[in-house]
């Protein structure tokens, strides 16, 4: 096998396999976003997050527990040594939601006093819809700030004084005066992070909620399960003599007409470095800046052998008829309508990739939580077919799911082929 394969063959760790993404700084280029940021806006690039292959993570340190685990010290993601004595009874979950109920259960949405909800429909349509229907009771909750903005009602969180207040980086960055000010009234700030898609962050945020929650053994074997995916995929190509194949990866959120972002070093790009594939962005994007559209006569000279669309729900920017649809509440036959139209564009239809029938569709809303593992296996099982026909990403997360939260309707299109008018 050429050296095309960009694994972290030297970080095996004690069998841990530490999988990353680095950070995607911003993009000048056409389409691109003006600042890399947590937000999803069409405005900007609709992922808002990054990614990178780093050393396997150092678990959070620990105090003399009692029976429940407590006093229990850590460090967080921001590096914040915290000390919390007593098991914490009431949460305001800042972001992370979903990741909060898979680690914590259906039962640990009593314990939620207060979450973002402005903005939560028209930033991430699919888990909302998906989220509010399962557990309406959501809809009660007390909104304390806007679901992608990072902005937090300071006031209103005073007044509902939770045990811990739970945010990620960006809010922590942005509400840094106010952190003093919360915990000063004895609340508990613990920054976790999900966005970044790297693993040592993965793990440490599911360590310190599993703790948290009284989920220790949920936590560990959400662990276990990323890892061994991440373990599997990397052996596997790393004793295959077979060739890496040329992948051209565009986020569908224009639609049919305009050519979305693809990505270098981080995020979907990334994955496929981790995945052993060919990523023919790397020819002309700066790694720097991350990510960016591709001009259309490049990708026909390039004439990939994979091509994969990614698709959410965005409700900002092209929302017509031809925008990519992936994920929560989406139906396949839908999902493979739009994949379908992209197959279609000018000068496609005698690529390699159309010719084969060797084009995805994946879900770019899956990111930035425990069960996004699954796309590294699913981009390997597109370059290297005879090595992973034992792994089903559709089914994979429909099991991830099952296992964590069965309690919610987890329905949608993860994952789908597209082979002539028909999904495999």
């Amino acid at each position: 096998m050429k050296n095309y394969f960009k694994p972290i063959t030297g970080l095996l760790l004690a069998g841990l396999m530490a999988f990353s993404v680095t950070a995607c700084a911003p993009s000048s280029g056409k389409g691109s976003s003006a600042a890399a940021s947590s937000k999803d806006s069409p405005a900007t690039d609709p992922s808002g997050e990054r990614s990178a292959v780093d050393a396997a993570p150092e678990p959070a340190s620990q105090a003399e527990p009692d029976a429940e685990g407590f006093p229990y010290t850590f460090t967080d993601i921001a590096g914040r040594e915290i000390t919390i004595d007593t098991k914490p009874e009431t949460f305001i979950v800042g972001n992370y939601i979903l990741n909060f109920m898979l680690i914590g259960g259906s039962e640990s949405l009593e314990r939620v006093i207060g979450m973002p909800l402005d903005g939560w429909k028209e930033t991430r349509m699919g888990e909302y819809t998906a989220m509010t229907s399962s557990f309406p009771e959501i809809l009660d909750k007390t909104s304390i700030g806007g679901y992608h903005d990072d902005v937090l009602d300071s006031e209103l969180i005073l007044t509902k004084k939770p045990d811990v207040l739970l945010i990620n980086l960006s809010q922590y960055s942005e509400n840094e005066t106010s952190i003093p000010v919360f915990e000063k009234a004895g609340i508990h700030v613990v920054v976790l992070d999900y966005h970044k898609l790297k693993l040592e962050n993965h793990v440490k945020s599911t360590e310190i909620l599993g703790r948290l929650l009284g989920r220790e053994e949920t936590a560990e074997e959400m662990i276990k399960d990323y890892t061994s995916a991440i373990n599997l995929v990397q052996e596997r190509i790393l004793s295959s003599e077979k060739e890496p194949r040329k992948v051209y990866m565009e986020l569908g959120n224009n639609g049919i007409g305009e050519y979305g972002n693809s990505y270098t070093g981080c995020l979907w790009g990334s994955i496929i470095d981790a995945a052993g594939g060919i990523n023919i962005a790397d020819e002309v994007l700066d790694p720097s800046e991350g990510y960016g559209p591709l001009d259309r006569e490049f990708v026909l000279a390039q004439n990939p052998d994979i091509i994969i669309i990614g698709g959410s729900i965005w409700t900002g920017g092209n929302s017509g008829n031809d925008q990519m649809r992936m994920g929560l509440t989406v139906k396949k036959d839908m999902a493979l309508e739009r994949l379908s139209g992209f197959t279609g564009r000018e000068g496609w239809k005698n690529l390699t990739a159309i010719q084969n029938g060797e084009v995805y569709g994946v879900d770019h809303g899956s990111l930035r939580f425990m069960g996004d593992y699954v796309y590294t296996e699913a981009i390997a099982k597109m370059i290297y077919p005879d090595l992973f026909e034992d792994i089903d990403p559709q089914a994979e997360m429909e099991h991830f799911y099952e296992k964590y939260l069965p309690e919610m309707d987890h329905t949608g299109t993860y994952y789908i082929k597209w082979q002539g008018n028909k999904a495999q």
